[in-house]
């Protein structure tokens, strides 16, 4: 093997020609001639290995070069040793665990200097285990709300080679890649935003993690995948198809069906069945029927169908086709709409009437609790009277008025409709419904980051979670991100709740030294439009403090000093890093050379200078994150 003082003369005469250093190749310096490059071919075979980890692995180091020694392997396991006169050398572990290992091939030349190649190896591991689960969730599922799914793969390596593949069923949903880098196994998640619709009631959800090791790697790739979750989805009832409209002869029989699905399954019911005769009902699946004998006049019926996430109402009219002498002058088949009615003379085309309703205000905006108040008001005096239809704060039917009024003290009701009606001379009705959006500032919002604790790594990738409890309506929430005072990035929701919900917004950072102490916080604010509070509500976190872990750099790059013989010279080494590195001098085992450390900066002291101080002298600092070296070149001027 090539000494210790030769190569560190060799490596000086490299820094100061301005050569680089290459594995594989030597620069020579005639003491007349221009740097010239001499190539020792050394071949690897295979030239990149991808092991699985525990597995064995044998890869040839060879050589066609006979100006040599012999040749020889470094690694950490497998050494093979220098052994002379040889073109061949094989490196071979039988149970590879060293995920840094860095298996380097040399040869010694016949003139000293040495030549080496380095083996590229990726050591990989499959997940122990994949599982998926819905975050912050349990049970079913409602129709156009957003989950996040989540996918954990546990103890992998190495995580830049993992894809994560999602799917519903057998089709492809998303794909998640990783850019940091890490060697060594660990446990990552990765997530998935749904808005599951009726037809995913029933779907199946997996996760994928597969490791592309390229082509050297394993074909097909290594793949373990989760169990599926299945999940059940409840969704507002719908009306199946089927008549709104009924003609029968006065006096015959009807029967009115009403059918509907939703999840769970809705109830159904017939209201305003107001019919001469007698009326009955029967309920087979998902079918009502309302059975009614001898009609003899004009009816609407009501079918009203409910389930926990909503209830709606269908009308269906009865139109009772009698002899004309039997007839009377006027009557109404058009479909009632709010706010107008339509009459049909006996011998005229029908025209519409307009009866103006108006709310003041026209809409509300209410803070959960508080009180409200609306007047509805007419310019018709052909009409009996108003009233409001509420769950709360409904007024009684008040005769020969142009205005009432729908107070509520303390407003609960997420889904309040109220109705604001007039009833006219001849009984037909108009009505309004006030639009009413009731809001709720969060209990409470926190910042966190998700599967890690303590410090972070720059250049690593890590995923911050605010977490927002029980605020309404979430379609009208914007989540706001900041570090310090600067906006990151906001979040909104499509998806439509009037009922307060617990939801989360994520946020991908990858921190660099300059991000150290560096401050997050999420903001939920409401943006409840022109007729909501201004500014807007607003709830914000506490502050999330990070701390940044950074590898050492040098505050001065490599230098060289010239001394004199028997003169004193001090030579500084200084670094930064998180943590705090520890610096170190090599080469300074002279008498007459002193090291001392002064908060961040490592000094020797040459006192007294001889030709054997002269050299390459290295500052290695190292902390827990890397490891980073410069070099000082010694050199004597004048007589020595």
């Amino acid at each position: 093997m090539i000494s210790l003082q030769r190569m560190l003369g060799l490596f000086m005469l490299m820094l100061l020609h301005g050569a680089p250093i290459t594995p594989g190749t030597m620069t020579t310096l005639p003491a007349t001639a221009k740097p010239t490059v001499v190539t020792f071919p050394l071949e690897l075979n295979p030239p990149r290995v991808v092991v699985r980890y525990g597995d064995s692995v044998s890869v040839n180091c060879s050589t066609s070069s006979t100006d040599h020694k012999g040749m020889g392997w470094e690694a950490t396991f497998g050494d093979a040793g220098f052994e002379q006169d040889v073109n061949i050398v094989t490196w071979t572990v039988d149970n590879l665990t060293d995920w840094t290992i860095k298996p380097k091939c040399y040869m010694p030349l016949i003139d000293g200097e040495q030549a080496s190649k380095v083996l590229p190896v990726i050591l990989y591991k499959p997940p122990d285990s994949v599982s998926i689960s819905v975050l912050r969730h349990s049970g079913p599922m409602v129709e156009g709300t957003e989950y996040q799914l989540q996918c954990d793969i546990q103890n992998m390596a190495p995580l830049q080679n993992l894809v994560v593949k999602w799917y519903k069923g057998n089709e492809p949903l998303d794909n998640v890649t990783y850019s940091n880098v890490s060697k060594t196994p660990v446990d990552v998640s990765a997530t998935l935003m749904i808005s599951p619709s009726r037809h995913d009631d029933g779907a199946q959800y997996r996760c994928r993690a597969e490791l592309d090791l390229g082509p050297e790697g394993p074909q097909p790739h290594p793949t373990v995948t989760s169990e599926p979750l299945s999940i059940t989805v409840h969704y507002a009832p719908e009306f199946l198809p089927g008549n709104d409209t009924v003609e029968v002869s006065a006096g015959s029989d009807v029967s009115l069906d009403c059918s509907a699905e939703g999840n769970p399954p809705p109830e159904l019911r017939w209201t305003n069945n107001t019919a001469e005769g007698n009326a009955n009902e029967t309920t087979v699946g998902r079918l009502r029927t309302l059975y009614i004998s001898r009609v003899t006049a004009n009816a609407t019926y009501n079918c009203t169908v409910t389930n926990g996430l909503g209830s709606i109402t269908k009308q269906i009219q009865v139109l009772v086709d009698v002899p004309p002498q039997q007839h009377p002058t006027m009557f109404s088949t058009a479909p009632s709409t709010p706010g107008t009615m339509t009459t049909l003379p006996a011998t005229a085309k029908p025209t519409v009437v307009t009866f103006p309703l108006e709310l003041n205000p026209p809409r509300v905006v209410v803070r959960y609790g508080d009180s409200v108040s609306v007047n509805c008001s007419t310019s018709s005096t052909d009409h009996e009277g108003m009233g409001w239809e509420a769950t709360f704060g409904g007024t009684n039917f008040e005769q020969d008025v142009n205005i009432v009024t729908w107070t509520v003290d303390n407003l609960t009701d997420w889904t309040i409709e109220p109705k604001c009606y007039i009833t006219l001379i001849d009984d037909e009705q108009a009505s309004k419904v006030l639009p009413v959006i009731l809001y709720k500032t969060p209990d409470s919002i926190s910042i966190s980051v998700l599967r890690h604790s303590g410090a972070m790594v720059e250049g690593t990738e890590y995923q911050l979670q605010c977490d927002i409890q029980n605020m309404a309506p979430l379609q009208n929430l914007v989540v706001k991100w900041y570090k310090g005072n600067e906006p990151l990035d906001h979040v909104t929701y499509s998806n439509v709740s009037k009922t307060p919900v617990d939801v989360s917004a994520t946020l991908m950072i990858s921190p660099s030294r300059h991000d150290d102490g560096a401050q997050y916080r999420c903001r939920a604010e409401l943006d409840l439009g022109p007729e909501g509070p201004q500014p807007h509500p607003t709830v914000t976190s506490e502050p999330l403090s990070i701390t940044v872990h950074y590898a050492p750099e040098f505050l001065l790059g490599n230098d060289t000093v010239e001394v004199s013989a028997g003169s004193d010279v001090s030579l500084n080494c200084s670094a930064e890093g998180n943590p705090p590195p520890e610096l170190r001098w090599t080469n300074n085992t002279a008498h007459n050379v002193k090291s001392s450390t002064e908060g961040r900066q490592r000094t020797i002291r040459i006192t007294k200078a001889t030709s054997t101080n002269a050299g390459i002298y290295i500052c290695t600092a190292t902390n827990r994150v890397g490891t980073a070296t410069r070099t000082t070149t010694v050199t004597m001027k004048g007589p020595i």
